[in-house]
């Protein structure tokens, strides 16, 4: 019970330390197995199992760079949502970046990919199976193990390889001869209610059935009813001991996400002035974090600016954002222990179906209707020399095929794109942990990877011009803009109705409108082949006390774009020095983590609004190799188990990021010069240059505090539980101009919780971000209207969660 009591009091947000003790239910693992702890172990801080190196070992004992977080945490955080981990791993941000969309960065590695035609730098995980779209992320923070996030690129022991890192998010698993249930409801402010169960029920003597389910909404964070959430989900699982030394576990999950979806806001305007000032910028306070595009002040004040290129005052956005999009799986994991070792085979399939419609200032409307099925089969076998050595071997096969069609109305231009993308991916993996003596391990692992991603679609661009697009100005004053169509024949007839002729810009004189068409095809394939590899040696020169460093290389494939002289880029390479220390002091009850990171990346891919080198260029969101770049810092984390019943814990990091080479053109034919704070030269083209800039994303300061106390009463006891956490200032765009930096902030939380001694019922009232701080998270340029909009951290919240369980 003493155990259970102090789990309950730990809810730190303790990112590489455990929050609680952990343990894993009977068919989890296919590999080792973590001696019990001794009884002084127990009397303090409790480990967490995790399988970051695809064996069973206590966080303390696994010399990676991962940080864990416990299931308690993501409840007590509100973590429903992908883009909620950064509330709780201080080295990851995590934002929306429109529709189901989820853009990571790890210690300022990341991309803020929108599309299906290129894949994320940081790889997501569940159950096992790597996720290759960012828009089925979402659904899955319910009935959890935990959720380890790796730190650094994972170029040996993961699916696809990634350089960034790894988030892997596992479920509980069936739990054989036990009958159990437990749900947690909540409802607080903006009509949130948070609800999410599970049962676990024996099959016979051998075997075990869980059902999780989960469902959240909530109402809009914004004026206009936007950043709302409305969403469900149910998990189902059959674990089988077929023989005593065979396992399986059968799950199938769905997940459904409707409402609006993901709001911004518009709190700027800039102008180009002329060579010697540049571009100047001016707040509007009044559009301030609350008052989303589709509020009546923000389209009255669209309204009011003049577009050069249609020669006209801007309409209303008048759109409003909506989503309904599925996703389900289905997995099969099967372990068979061998005297020469185990084998473990485990195969999946994923389909998604996206139907999303986000509205920002940047776009009237951004229309997605993606359907997308992957397949992947991974094998393992690890087993032991002896005492001498363990080693795991592998093979892994990845094919994902994407039907993908889009609109994208941006006021005076609009792309309508039609294609079918795909990724096959076949990989050989294997890992040696060689025990030099009884505390000396060297570790040697590689992967060979080859990569086959292909491409054939097309892009149908319709662009409005009033005369000429050079100055002097022309004037169309009554000309309509870009309607809410989604097919280029509806665009068509549209403006062939109303007068409007097709030919190139200025064909039929100033003053009068023309709509300009290009077509830009794609019909490709890009073949990566590659090896990485990881070399490490850890030291556990007192039971409770780790050295190691290891070095270690990974790459992220490339891929393609809907733009003239930018169709397609090159994989981006990193390697990574990492030096760490995990200790356990006075008794167990003192934990101190240090690590010191080095990393290079080249060919690094950067995702960006810019202008292709059409004649007239095009405005479009793409992908490009920009140069190369160091990264480096500290991170530590300490959890101090004062006494039984007060802990107290906190963790900080120091990244220190720059491009050593950012180089990228723009073409010549923009009526302004790009809306960098970078010099350029000018040549044929614009020779952009952001060499020494810091990475995007990535906060040179970072740090959480967090304590409880448990307050014991007659029968039962109340928990009082509270943190800060804060991030330093960020470049949340990459024009890096002052006013797109996301300044520091603090975001505090609290809770106080009364439970009886045998905790089969909770009651928790609980406030987050009592500053009430709503934080730039990502900007966005409006080329068209000059404006600058954000998306924002959501706002104070606060409510009451009741939780019940038996056993």
């Amino acid at each position: 019970m003493k155990h259970r009591i102090l789990a309950s009091a730990s809810v730190l947000a303790i990112v590489a330390s455990p929050a609680y003790a952990q343990t894993v239910p009977a068919g989890t693992a296919s590999q080792t197995t973590t001696p019990a702890p001794s009884s002084e172990e127990q009397a303090g801080l409790q480990d967490i199992i995790v399988t970051a190196q695809r064996t069973e070992q206590s966080a303390q004992k696994a010399p990676v760079a991962i940080a864990v977080v416990a299931p308690q945490e993501l409840i007590r955080q509100n973590v429903t949502r992908a883009e909620d981990l950064s509330r709780v791993v201080p080295a990851l941000v995590a934002t929306a970046s429109g529709g189901p969309n989820t853009s990571f960065f790890l210690r300022g590695v990341g991309n803020t990919t929108v599309n299906s035609y290129s894949d994320p730098a940081i790889s997501f995980n569940y159950d096992g199976v790597y996720i290759g779209r960012p828009n089925s992320t979402q659904g899955f923070f319910y009935d959890l193990q935990r959720v380890e996030v790796l730190k650094g690129p994972q170029g040996t022991l993961y699916g696809r390889n990634a350089t960034g890192g790894a988030i892997n998010v596992l479920p509980r698993r069936p739990e054989i001869g036990v009958t159990s249930g437990e749900i947690q409801a909540s409802y607080g402010n903006y009509n949130a209610v948070h609800a999410q169960g599970a049962v676990n029920l024996p099959i016979a003597d051998s075997g075990a059935f869980r059902l999780a389910g989960t469902y959240d909404r909530h109402d809009g964070y914004y004026s206009d009813g936007t950043g709302d959430q409305k969403q469900y989900g149910a998990r189902a699982q059959v674990l089988a001991n077929l023989t005593p030394n065979l396992t399986t576990r059968v799950g199938v999950d769905y997940q459904h996400q409707g409402g609006v979806g993901s709001g911004s806001y518009i709190y700027g305007t800039f102008a180009y002035t002329g060579p010697t000032t540049g571009f100047v910028f001016t707040p509007t306070p009044q559009l301030g974090p609350k008052v989303g595009v589709a509020d009546p002040r923000t389209e009255a004040f669209i309204q009011t600016r003049f577009i050069a290129q249609a020669g006209r005052n801007s309409e209303a956005i008048n759109s409003y954002p909506s989503q309904n999009d599925s996703v389900w799986g289905a997995t099969s994991e099967t372990n068979w222990k061998t005297s020469a070792g185990t084998l473990t085979v485990q195969a999946a399939y994923r389909e998604s179906q996206i139907a999303a419609l986000s509205t920002t200032s940047n776009f009237r409307s951004f229309r997605q209707d993606e359907h997308a099925h992957q397949v992947t089969l991974e094998t393992r076998f690890a087993g032991k020399i002896g005492t001498i050595a363990d080693y795991l071997i592998g093979g892994f096969f990845f094919d994902e095929n994407i039907n993908n069609r889009s609109s994208i109305n941006q006021i005076t231009l609009t792309p309508f794109q039609n294609y079918i993308t795909g990724t096959t991916s076949k990989a050989a993996f294997g890992r040696l942990a060689l025990h030099v003596t009884d505390t000396l391990t060297l570790t040697g692992a590689g992967r060979y990877t080859d990569d086959v991603k292909r491409m054939n679609g097309l892009s149908n661009v319709f662009t409005l011009f009033c005369g000429a697009p050079t100055p002097p100005q022309d004037f169309c004053p009554n000309v309509p803009l870009m309607p809410l169509v989604f097919n280029a024949n509806d665009l068509i007839s549209f403006y062939t109705s109303r007068g409007v002729a097709f030919g190139p810009p200025g064909s039929r004189g100033p003053n009068t409108p023309t709509i300009f068409n290009t077509q830009i095809a794609i019909n490709s394939k890009l073949i990566t082949k590659k090896f990485t590899y990881r070399g490490a040696l850890d030291w556990q020169f007192t039971p409770r006390n780790l050295v190691y460093v290891s070095y270690e290389t990974g790459f992220h494939g490339g891929g393609f774009n809907f733009g003239r002289g930018l169709e397609t880029y090159k994989p981006e390479t990193i390697s990574a020095l990492t030096v760490g220390s995990k200790n356990r002091f006075f008794n167990n009850r003192l934990q101190l983590n240090i690590e010191g990171f080095y990393w290079k990346y080249k060919d690094q891919q950067i995702s960006q609004f810019g202008t292709d080198f059409s004649s007239p260029p095009i405005s479009v969101f793409y992908t490009s190799n920009i140069g190369s770049s160091t990264i480096k810092g500290i991170d530590v984390d300490g959890e101090f188990l004062l006494t039984p019943t007060t802990r107290i814990g906190g963790s900080v990091q120091y990244l220190k990021t720059s491009y050593d080479s950012y180089a990228f053109t723009s073409s010549l034919q923009s009526p302004t010069p790009p809306n960098f704070a970078c010099p350029y030269t000018v040549t044929t083209q614009y020779n952009i240059d952001c060499s020494g800039k810091p990475a995007l994303f990535s906060p040179k300061w970072s740090f959480n505090v967090n304590a409880s106390q448990t307050i014991k009463l007659d029968g039962f006891k109340l928990v009082l539980e509270g943190g800060t956490r804060w991030r330093g200032d960020f470049y949340a765009a990459t024009s890096y101009q002052p006013w797109v930096i996301s300044k520091a902030t603090f975001q505090s939380d609290a809770s106080a919780t009364l439970s009886p001694d045998s905790e089969w019922w909770s009651v928790t009232a609980f406030v987050n971000n009592i500053e009430n701080k709503r934080r730039l998270t990502q900007s966005n340029t409006n080329g068209t209207l000059n404006t600058q909009s954000g998306l924002a951290t959501a706002p104070r919240t606060f409510g009451v969660r009741l939780g019940a369980r038996f056993k």
